[in-house]
């Protein structure tokens, strides 16, 4: 009887603990978020020293293929990985977690050789940080809205297409690529078109900061 009920009493603590963690992914606050981005962060840290710098030759050959590629469910929607390019260079990292509950909120940290991006998903668009600067919050149309300036500084295409075009203040510097459905990533589909080689470094930030979300959403969603 003794053994049955420190049993019986291991069950409840680990349903309570469970039952625990489910509502704090279901219904997480803004320290719970900004905590998790940390951790993110950290995740990445190991994989830093491997990345080649995204210059404009890497811009232009930058694929959807992925090495160490995991994606898992429980309770939460997590997943990372490594984007290469056409040739196999890695030059992309991320770590994302999404959460259950009708607000969808997701957090999303991506690093590159010289450059991290932050990105948390809230039920006024989704938030996005370059280094330590928050950049603005791109709305579900697409327009991303400065954080300083509080008017459209960018777009990324929402219509149906193969390209999704990126206008950084009114100039299109390039366009995303649709990935295809079904379409095996080793085969070095480029995630990039028509990429200009004038971008200014903030144009390229504003750039990456939509186009590596939008990467990371189509590997995801496939």
């Amino acid at each position: 009887m003794a053994l049955y009920a420190l049993i019986m009493g291991l069950v409840v603590l680990l349903g309570v603990f469970l039952l625990a963690r489910a509502l704090s992914d279901f219904m997480p606050g803004r320290k719970r978020l900004v905590k998790d981005l940390e951790q993110l962060k950290r995740d990445m840290d190991e994989w830093v020293d491997e990345l080649v710098p995204i210059n404009n030759e890497e811009l232009d050959a930058f694929s959807f293929n992925q090495r160490k590629q995991s994606v898992r469910k429980r309770f939460s929607k997590r997943a990372k990985g490594i984007f290469t390019t056409i040739y196999h260079e890695p030059v992309l990292a991320y770590s994302y977690r999404a959460y259950s509950g009708p607000r969808q909120k997701a957090i999303l940290y991506a690093r590159t050789a010289d450059r991290d991006f932050a990105y948390i998903k809230g039920k006024d668009g989704v938030r996005i940080a370059v280094g330590n600067r928050e950049l603005g919050t791109l709305k579900e149309d697409g327009t991303l809205i400065g954080a300083q300036s509080r008017k459209a500084i960018a777009q990324i295409s929402q219509a149906e297409g193969e390209l999704l075009p990126v206008l950084v203040n009114e100039r299109e510097v390039a366009s995303v690529s649709r990935l295809e459905s079904g379409k095996q990533r080793d085969l070095g589909q480029r995630a990039f078109q028509f990429v200009r080689d004038d971008m200014s470094p903030e144009e390229k930030d504003v750039f990456l900061s939509l186009a590596v979300l939008e990467v990371v959403h189509q590997s995801l969603s496939v």
